[in-house]
């Protein structure tokens, strides 16, 4: 059995936040939630995978553009509460 790696990780919680806060907060039934998930997750890996940077001096945990993954997340976020699903 292999454990996550510290990247894989740090994105799953990153998601897992996200998509819980932006339920709270927008959200307006439960079968939003995985929806939600899936945007978060969706915009954490976009950001991640292409790798987004701001040209400033940031951490990047385990390589995780934290600031990036976050801001992208929030926009498809959003954008998909917009929708009226």
């Amino acid at each position: 059995m292999s454990a996550l790696s510290p990247a894989a990780l740090l994105l799953l919680l990153l998601t897992t936040t996200h998509a819980a806060l932006a339920h709270f907060l927008l959200g307006r039934s439960w079968r939003q939630i995985p929806i939600f998930w899936v945007t978060a997750a969706a915009g954490c890996l976009i950001a991640t995978l292409i790798g987004w940077r701001f040209p400033l001096d940031l951490p990047a945990p385990a390589g995780v553009p934290m600031l990036e993954a976050s801001l992208l997340a929030w926009i498809l976020l959003i954008v998909v509460s917009r929708l009226r699903l």
